[in-house]
This record gives structure tokens, C-alpha cells and sequence, in this order.
């Protein structure tokens, strides 16, 4: 017990510093835990010796990860993404499949080792994928939804992969059926009872306990622990099982909840899962397999996307959104590595061939990180190449644009913050309109007669489509900094007499004096509303007097300040300079603000 948590420190540990320096050479955090991993392991300073255990650890992250993924997947929500995510997943696990066999044909393996090499390169990696895609804030972005729902497919695939290997004995390839059938109805049997029982029993007993956070998330994790445990007793996998525990109580309102909870914990045990990956590489033996492991990542890292964008042009997807879901599957998946290891098992497998097989998992890992990260750079610079894939653009092209807008409001995004402008604009403005990225909002928003488009401000293509200089002001909503960077940037080449005026929101003060400085017109500081509110009624109450905004000003210039709060007062400090300085722009432009016609 001293050894396994001497050990598992030294994993949190390495983890962290690692973690640190990658942060600030700007690097993924996902490439710092596996360097960290190699650092301590084997090939490293040799620190850890029971990786396995550490495995067994992180496979509680993964398990943890296809819950929340479960916890998703409300039926009423991936009705229009149900048949992209199932055509798109299916043909590229079989078209992956079939080429990659091809090459592995071609460079001479043996049948069945060539069968369980083709397994592992056709799935990718659920947990890079979901992680990056949240980190981005994509989550509700179409791309990010129909990539989920693809490997959700894959994943479905693999689990059905790992139970075909149920059915062969040790040192045999001889298949028993009857054990694989058997299995199967096992897993069909179990995935209808948790459905059943959660919305039949579970349903009141959350609405009882619901008041209660703490209980409501150790409730959830234990559910989600009894149905993967009892996958496992009938020999199905635990991460499956708990995919199924997610799904059965994606109907119940309190889903919000219990995701935001549980992430950090799937958070934790992620990183120890990717730290654990690099300490136990193996390098021995694989001299004459380095040509063709090389080669078969670049056909993972290149031909994925690839197969993607044609199935999803094919459907009438555009090629940005085809080009960001492929770039979410350049990778093989863990459960390709866990396939490896059963090959390994049952003596289907040598030891060089599962080395190379989780060296082209931990370089595809490592690039398409980068290739998610940075994929809007990468499509800017390519995207002239890709109008190849974009063969009849039909499904992101929902619009109820209003012709002849002008002097009007954007609104970019419309969550529930978004909303809310938006119910305020309709007040005293007949001239708006909206964008936003997830599909869902924007039908919903058509259906209302609000005008809008779907798009993301990314998008250097919509931003020309709509036309931001005839606009009076632009108000954004989008949670990622990053966002409402690339749109000052892009607004900063409009002529400053046409420009509109910006106003962005941003979660912390530092992001938000970042944005002021690049060129925001003014920023809102979400967390800090409540407590403005709050302090201008203490000031009636009380006769406060605040800090005058001169004085802000220079604490600014001089930077004298060290906490995030110390930010947010300055920010709204020189929210309240800029404000003067909106109404001089606004003089200066001869802009009359519209109002609403009674």
C-alpha cells in the first residue's frame, strides 16, 4: 500500500510540473502527462514500477469520461446528428479499415496479427477528443457534437470488438460462438434493465435527493459504478457499462449538475490514465518496425480526416465543419491499446508488434492534439484546398436572415446569457441579428422568426457574410477568449469611421483587461455583475463612495495590483472611461441609435 501511493504521488507530482511547463511553453497538457509519464517510467528515472496498478487507476478516468459522454446523449438532442454520427462513424471504421489493411498486407505481417493491427488503427480516441473539444468550448459547436456522436459509434464498435475477443481461447484463433453470443445478450439484457429502472424508480428518487448537490453526485457515481461493475460480472466492459449508466439518466433534468461536478474528478483520473500511458512504453525491439509505424500514423493522421470529409461532404456537410470533425479522429484510441493488450494475452500478438501499436497511439495522440488545438489556424491556411470535400452544402446552412440590415445589433451567441440580451434587444430594437454555432439554438431561434445564421466567428467566410460594418454594435457572448480575439483582430481592419462598436463578455478580470487592451470597446465580466449589483445597492444604502476612476487608472498603468478581483475593478473602472469615449465615437460617426418603432 506504501509502494502503490509513494508511486501514485509520484505520478500526481510529475503530472503537475510537467504540466506546468507545458502550460507555459503553450504546449497541450495531454503531451506534458505522457513526457511525465516517460520521465518516471522504465525509460525515464525508472521511479515507477507498478504501472499496471496505475492503470487499473486510470481506467476509472475513462470509465468516469463515457459516463458524463452518456450523460449527453439525450435522444431529443442528437435527433438531426443521428444519422451523420452513424454513416460518418460506420464508413470510416470501414474504410479505415480496409485501407489500412491494405498497407499492412503490403508490409508482409501475418494474417492475424494484421487483422488485430487494422482493429487498432480504425477507432480514435474518445478521451483526446472530448477533452479538447470541451477544453475549446466546442461542445455545442456542430462539429464538436457530430464527432462526438462518431465515436461514440466507434466506441460502440470497439466494446463489440473486445467481446468478439471474449470468444477466442489462449493461444488459439479459434472462434466459439456461442460464448460471444452469449455475452451479448448479457450486455442487451443489462443496458435495457438500467434504462428501464432509471426512468421508472430513479426518476423520484432524484427528484427527492435533487435539493442536496452532494448527494446527488455521489448518488450519479454510484449508479454509474453499479452498472459498470455489473457489465463487468457478465464479462462485458466496465467503460461500456458505464456509457450505459450515463444514457439512462440523460432524460433527467438535472444532468447540467451532475456533469459539472464529476468532470473534475473524470479530470484527475484522465491525467493519471495519460501519465501511465507514457511510463509504460516499451522501445525494445522495434528497429526494423520504425519505417512502418511512421507510416501507418501519417495514414491515421492524414487519411482519417480525409475519409471523414468525403463521407461528411457526401452528406452535404460544409468543408469547415467536415475539416474540424476530421481532425477529430486522427488518432487511434486507447481501446486500440487495450485491444493490443488482449492480442498480447491470448498469444495472437508479439511484444514489438503491441510497442509499435502504442507508439503510433501516443504520436497520433500527440499531433492531432495539436491539429485540434490549432484547427482553425490550420484551416485558414488550407481551406482553399478543401473545397474539394464541400461537394452540396445543405445541412449548415440554416438562416432567417431580414435583407437589407443596417445600423443593426449582432448578437454572437445565444446561451443563456445570450438569450437574455436577446430578449432585451427584441424591447427596443427592430433591427438584429443573431449567430451562433450549435444548430440546435439556431433552429430553435427560426422557428421563433428571429433573424440569424448559423456560423462560428471563427470563420473568416461568415465574418465577410456579414457584412460587420454596416452593423451599429456587436455584442459578444462566446465563452472562449480566444473567440472574441480573433473578432477585434478581424473588425481592427475595418476603417475606423465604419467600425462598430465591440462589446465582449470574458469569465475572469485578466482575460478581461487582455481583451480591453487588444482593442474592446467594453467588456463584461460575467461573475462580476452580481456583485457590482450588490455593491451599488450597499452605495445607496450606505452612501459608499467608490474609488475614483482616476486612481483605477494608474493602479492599471502600474500594474499594482495581484488578484483577480484587483483586475475586475479596473476593468470596470475603465469600462466606465470607455463608456464617455462610445458616446464621442457614436457623435463622431453621426450614428443615431435606432430605436424600436412604437
Amino acid at each position: 500500500m506504501e509502494s502503490l501511493f509513494f508511486e501514485l504521488g509520484l505520478v500526481i507530482i510529475s503530472a503537475a510540473l510537467v504540466g506546468v511547463v507545458s502550460y507555459f511553453l503553450k504546449q497541450p497538457l495531454i503531451l506534458g502527462y505522457i513526457v511525465a509519464g516517460i520521465l518516471i517510467g522504465p525509460f525515464g528515472f525508472g521511479l515507477v514500477h507498478d504501472v499496471e496498478t496505475i492503470h487499473i487507476i486510470a481506467q476509472v478516468g475513462i470509465m468516469l469520461m463515457l459516463f458524463l459522454v452518456g450523460l449527453e446523449m439525450n435522444p431529443a438532442r442528437l435527433k438531426d446528428l443521428g444519422a451523420v454520427s452513424f454513416f460518418a462513424g460506420i464508413g470510416q471504421v470501414l474504410f479505415t479499415g480496409l485501407i489500412g489493411y491494405g498497407i499492412i498486407y503490403f508490409f508482409g505481417f501475418p494474417l492475424v496479427q494484421a487483422i488485430y493491427i487494422m482493429i487498432a488503427l480504425t477507432f480514435s480516441s474518445t478521451v483526446i477528443a472530448i477533452k479538447i473539444i470541451y477544453d475549446k468550448r466546442d461542445n455545442n459547436a456542430l462539429y464538436g457534437q457530430v464527432a462526438i456522436g462518431i465515436l461514440l459509434v466507434q466506441d460502440v464498435i470497439a466494446i463489440l470488438a473486445l467481446i468478439a475477443l471474449t470468444g477466442f481461447q489462449a493461444g488459439s484463433f479459434s472462434f466459439d460462438f456461442a460464448r460471444f453470443g452469449l455475452i451479448l445478450i448479457k450486455g442487451i439484457f443489462v443496458s435495457a434493465l438500467a434504462i428501464f429502472v432509471a426512468r421508472k424508480f430513479l426518476v423520484y428518487l432524484y427528484n427527492k435527493i435533487a435539493t442536496s448537490h452532494e448527494l446527488l453526485i455521489l448518488f450519479s457515481l454510484g449508479w454509474a459504478f453499479i452498472v459498470a461493475l455489473a457489465s463487468e460480472y457478465i464479462g462485458f466492459s466496465i467503460e461500456i457499462g458505464a456509457f450505459i449508466a450515463g444514457i439512462s439518466l440523460a432524460s433527467l433534468p438535472y444532468t447540467f449538475e451532475i456533469n459539472t461536478k464529476a468532470k473534475i474528478l473524470r479530470d484527475f483520473f484522465i491525467t493519471i490514465f495519460f501519465v501511465a500511458l507514457g511510463a509504460g512504453l516499451i522501445f525494445t525491439s522495434m528497429g526494423p518496425l520504425v519505417a512502418k509505424f511512421i507510416i501507418l500514423s501519417l495514414f491515421v493522421l492524414i487519411g482519417n480526416p480525409i475519409i471523414v470529409m468525403v463521407i461528411m461532404g457526401a452528406l452535404g456537410y460544409d468543408r469547415r465543419t467536415s475539416f474540424f470533425t476530421g481532425l477529430s479522429v486522427a488518432n487511434i484510441s486507447e481501446f486500440s491499446l487495450i485491444v493490443a493488450a488482449m492480442g498480447l494475452s491470448l498469444g495472437h500478438l508479439s511484444q514489438e508488434v503491441v510497442s509499435m501499436i502504442t507508439v503510433i497511439g501516443i504520436l497520433t495522440m500527440t499531433i492531432s492534439s495539436y491539429m485540434m488545438i490549432y484547427n482553425n489556424q490550420i484551416y485558414n491556411r488550407i481551406r482553399g484546398l478543401l473545397k474539394i470535400f464541400e461537394f452540396r452544402k445543405i445541412k449548415t446552412k440554416l438562416v432567417n436572415l431580414k435583407s437589407g440590415l443596417s445600423d443593426h445589433i449582432i448578437l454572437l451567441g445565444c446561451g443563456q446569457m445570450g438569450q437574455q440580451i436577446l430578449d432585451q434587444i427584441k424591447g427596443f430594437k427592430e433591427e438584429y441579428l443573431v449567430v451562433d454555432h450549435d444548430n440546435t439554438v439556431i433552429k430553435g431561434l427560426i422557428k421563433k422568426g428571429v433573424s440569424c445564421i448559423f456560423g462560428d466567428v471563427e470563420d473568416t467566410e461568415l465574418l465577410n457574410e456579414l457584412g460587420l460594418e454596416d452593423a451599429e454594435i456587436i455584442i459578444s457572448t462566446l465563452p472562449n477568449p480566444e473567440n472574441n480575439l480573433f473578432l477585434i483582430k478581424y473588425i481592427e481592419k475595418i476603417p475606423h469611421k465604419k467600425r462598430p462598436i465591440v462589446i465582449v463578455t470574458a469569465d475572469t478580470g485578466r482575460e478581461g483587461v487582455e481583451l480591453f487592451n487588444r482593442g474592446a470597446d467594453y467588456v463584461i465580466l460575467k461573475h462580476y455583475l452580481g456583485a457590482e449589483h450588490i455593491f451599488q445597492i450597499n452605495k445607496e444604502l450606505y452612501q459608499l463612495e467608490e474609488a475614483p476612476v482616476q486612481v483605477m487608472t494608474e493602479m492599471a498603468e502600474e500594474k499594482r495590483f495581484k488578484s483577480d478581483s484587483d483586475y475586475a475593478k479596473i476593468l470596470h473602472s475603465l469600462n466606465r472611461l470607455r463608456l464617455a469615449e462610445i458616446k464621442q465615437k457614436i457623435e463622431k460617426r453621426h450614428i443615431k441609435l435606432k430605436p424600436k418603432k412604437s
